[in-house]
C-alpha cells in the first residue's frame, strides 16, 4: 500500500504532488485506462502537436484542486475545509472523465441508437469512480466525490464546484484543459491569466438569492476573466470545430456507424461493452485500429472510410456561411432543405441515397453562456470590505474588453464523396438563405472550389 507523497513531472504544472490516496486511486483499472484515450481526438490531424491524453489531464485537474483548496483552506477557516476535502476534490478530478469512450461524442453518437437512447459519459464515470473507489473510501466520502465530480449539492459543500461549475464554466477541469490543449496545439498556453493568480483572489461564499456555495472573485480580476471566455472560444474556433477537425470527425464518426453493427470485442458488440462497466474499460482509442485490421468481410465499408483517413482524403468542405444573429436553423432542418432541392427523376439516384453525399453542420461556438454575457454569471466581490458581498459586474462595463456578441453560428457542408446534383442543391439553398436574409455572410476562405 502506497504510504508516501509521490511527485510527478507535468508538462503545465510542472511538480505535481500527489498523497497515497490519490495514488493509489490512480493504480487502477478505471484510471490506467485514460492513458489510452486522446483528450483531443480528431484534433490531432490538424495539430500533430495534439497528442495529449485524458490520463494527465486528469491528473492536472487533481492537482490545480489540491492548488485552489489549499489556499481557499488558509484564507477562509471557517468553511472548515479539511485534508480529507482536498483529497475527496482531488478523487473527484482524476475520475471526472473516466466514463468517456474512444474519440469522446463521436463514439458515444455512433452508439446511441443501438442503445436505445443516448450513452452518457458522466454516468458513467460516476459507475466507474464508485466501482474504482468503493474499496478505498468509506460511503460518505464516495457520496461526496460523487457530488463534486457532477457539481452538484452546492448548498452543502463548500467545494461543490471546484471540479465541475455548473453556473459559469470556471473551474479547475477548464482551466486545466484550456492551459493543456492550448499549450500542444500553438506551443504556449495562449491565456495571461495566472491559474495562482486567479486561486489567491478567489473566496468561497454563500449566494443570497440560492443559499448555494458559490466560487467569487475579486473585482480586479474581471478582464482577466473575461480572456477565459474569450480563450474558450478561440480554442472552439480554431482547434474543437475548425473544419479540418470537424471534416475528420465526421470521418470517425462515419467509420463507427459503419462498424458498430458488425464489430466484436471478445464476443461482444460494442453496445454490450458499453452496457457493462466491466466490459467498457476494454474500450480504448486501439478499437480504431482494430476495425481498420479485422478480417470481417462485413466491415469493408467502416475500412474504407478509414482508409481514407489514412492517407488524407477528407471529406470535402464546399460551403461555409455565418447565420444571422437570432436565425437559430439547426442541422436537421437544413438537411431537409436541401434534400427537397435533389432531383428526383427516375434515371437519378433515390433522393435518399443522394443525402448520404453531403453533411451539414451548424457550428455553434459562444463564450460558455450561450448568446449571453459570461461575465453576468461570475459573481466578484470587493475585497476591502469586513464582510465580503457578492456583486456582479454592470453589462459593457468596459466597452474596450466586451464584444459585440457573444455567439457565432456557422453552417458547414461538406460532401462525403464529388456529387454534381449534391453541389448543385447545396448552391441552390445557399442562395436562398441569402436572398431570405438568414445568412450574415459567406466565409471566401472556405468556400473556394
Amino acid at each position: 500500500m502506497k504510504t508516501r507523497n509521490i511527485s510527478l513531472l507535468d508538462r503545465v504544472h510542472e511538480h505535481v504532488q500527489l498523497p497515497p490516496l490519490v495514488v493509489r486511486a490512480m493504480d487502477t483499472p478505471q484510471f490506467q485506462r485514460l492513458r489510452g484515450l486522446k483528450q483531443l481526438g480528431a484534433s490531432s490531424y490538424l495539430y500533430p502537436g495534439a497528442v495529449h491524453t485524458r490520463f494527465e489531464h486528469s491528473i492536472g485537474v487533481a492537482h490545480m484542486a489540491r492548488s485552489f483548496l489549499s489556499i481557499i483552506q488558509e484564507k477562509q477557516p471557517e468553511l472548515c475545509i479539511t485534508r480529507q476535502n482536498i483529497e475527496h476534490a482531488m478523487l473527484a478530478g482524476l475520475y471526472h472523465d473516466v466514463g468517456h469512450g474512444p474519440f469522446s461524442h463521436l463514439f458515444e453518437d455512433a452508439i446511441a441508437p443501438h442503445c436505445g437512447g443516448a450513452f452518457c459519459h458522466e454516468e458513467m464515470s460516476q459507475k466507474l469512480a464508485q466501482q474504482a473507489l468503493e474499496s478505498l473510501i468509506g460511503a460518505p466520502e464516495l457520496k461526496e466525490v460523487l457530488s463534486l465530480m457532477a457539481g452538484c449539492n452546492r448548498d452543502i459543500f463548500p467545494h461543490a464546484s471546484v471540479i465541475s461549475n455548473k453556473r459559469n464554466g470556471i473551474d479547475v477541469d477548464r482551466l486545466d484543459y484550456f492551459l493543456r490543449d492550448s499549450l500542444c496545439c500553438f506551443g504556449k498556453p495562449t491565456v495571461d491569466v495566472r491559474a495562482q493568480r486567479l486561486f489567491q483572489t478567489a473566496r468561497i461564499l454563500r449566494d443570497p438569492a440560492s443559499n448555494e456555495w458559490i466560487v467569487a472573485f475579486e473585482e480586479k480580476m474581471a478582464i482577466a476573466i473575461r480572456e477565459l471566455f474569450s480563450l474558450r472560444a478561440k480554442l472552439h474556433k480554431q482547434v474543437y470545430q475548425h473544419h479540418v477537425t470537424k471534416a475528420v470527425g465526421h470521418m470517425i464518426a462515419d467509420a463507427f456507424r459503419l462498424a458498430v453493427p458488425h464489430f466484436r470485442i471478445g464476443g461482444l458488440s460494442l453496445p454490450e461493452c458499453v452496457a457493462s462497466p466491466e466490459h467498457f474499460l476494454g474500450l480504448g482509442d486501439w478499437i480504431f485500429e482494430a476495425i481498420e485490421h479485422d478480417p470481417n468481410p462485413q466491415l469493408l465499408a467502416a475500412k474504407q472510410v478509414i482508409k481514407r483517413l489514412r492517407s488524407r482524403d477528407l471529406y470535402k468542405l464546399i460551403c461555409a456561411c455565418t447565420l444571422r444573429t437570432g436565425v437559430k436553423l439547426s442541422s436537421k432542418e437544413i438537411t431537409a432543405s436541401i434534400a427537397q432541392r435533389l432531383p428526383h427523376a427516375a434515371d437519378q439516384q433515390p433522393a435518399d441515397q443522394q443525402l448520404q453525399d453531403f453533411i451539414a453542420d451548424v457550428v455553434v461556438i459562444n463564450h460558455g453562456t450561450k448568446d449571453k454575457d459570461p461575465l453576468q454569471f461570475v459573481t466578484f466581490f470587493n475585497p476591502k470590505r469586513t464582510e465580503p458581498m457578492p456583486s456582479f459586474v454592470a453589462a459593457n462595463s468596459s466597452p474596450l474588453f466586451c464584444p459585440m456578441s457573444f455567439e457565432e453560428r456557422t453552417v458547414m457542408i461538406f460532401q462525403r464523396r464529388p456529387s454534381i446534383e449534391s453541389r448543385a442543391a447545396v448552391d441552390d439553398w445557399t442562395q436562398w438563405a441569402t436572398s431570405c436574409g438568414l445568412i450574415e455572410s459567406q466565409l471566401p476562405f472556405f468556400n473556394a472550389s
